[in-house]
């Protein structure tokens, strides 16, 4: 607490920062809404319960391609606002599948969780020919609320990426990618230059500009049952259940943590 060692602190700072190497962004932490801290990892393996949560299974349009849709699948509705992204495996085998005049595609592994669709299979493609393809946003508010320096990244949004986090051993095979509420998510989106924006605050509160969602707590399952019906509404539910997992629980509070981009 000396001036001498606050000074030389300082120094070092100012230092860095000279020689370019220091720079503000983005770390995805657990957060805990209600106490407003993150936590640290050994915290974290203290509050894990077994849980159902709503999950759900999203179609998303494709861009010029007739009544196409890629399923991805997410146990957090309430990250759905905030896509910017879609993320498959280039090496992963995916099919095309014929249902009621829409085309789907799923990973070929995860056929056996549809038994309905068995039958409709019309073609197959390796996730590598899925790569850059454009899809419609799912909702308006990122676009409508960016910063400028964020809108000229706009244009690696709403598109198909190849990561190599994505799995086949549950979902679609496909991985919804919210930037600021994921790490794998948001490690994607700076490799390959996505949008980053904030469309819940530090309360775990949807922020003003989000529509019918705005100022409701994200974890509370009724905004998880309004995200399934807004998108059934518009003919872009596959289907929906109740998922049993571990998930992280403040273990002061009992508040379940979300994980949350905090600027540093």
């Amino acid at each position: 607490y000396t001036s001498d060692y606050i000074e030389s602190v300082w120094n070092i700072i100012k230092t860095i920062h000279e020689r370019g190497l220091i720079y503000k962004d983005y770390k995805v932490v657990p957060w805990c809404p209600r106490c407003g801290t993150a936590l640290s990892s050994h915290e974290l393996a203290q509050g894990y319960k077994d849980v159902k949560d709503l999950s759900v299974y999203v179609k998303f349009k494709l861009v010029h391609e007739e009544n196409t849709f890629v399923l991805a699948w997410t146990t957090t509705p309430w990250t759905l606002p905030g896509n910017v992204a879609l993320a498959v495996g280039k090496d992963v085998e995916y099919i095309k599948v014929k249902k009621e005049g829409e085309t789907l595609i799923l990973a070929k592994e995860r056929l056996s969780a549809f038994p309905d669709l068995k039958d409709g299979v019309s073609e197959e493609i390796k996730g590598s020919e899925l790569v850059g393809k454009q899809y419609e946003p799912l909702y308006p508010y990122l676009q409508e609320n960016l910063a400028q320096d964020q809108k000229e990244k706009l244009g690696n949004a709403f598109k198909i990426y190849d990561a190599n986090f994505v799995t086949t051993a549950d979902g679609t095979g496909v991985v919804h990618t919210a930037v600021m509420y994921g790490q794998d998510d948001f490690e994607l989106g700076t490799r390959v230059g996505l949008p980053k924006h904030h469309l819940v605050g530090t309360d775990g509160n949807f922020l003003a500009n989000v529509g019918p969602f705005s100022g409701r707590f994200v974890k509370d399952e009724d905004v998880a049952v309004d995200v399934i019906k807004d998108l059934a509404g518009r003919g872009l539910l596959f289907h929906k259940e109740k998922h049993e997992h571990s998930y992280p629980f403040c273990w002061r509070c009992s508040t379940p943590l979300i994980y949350y981009a905090r600027d540093s």
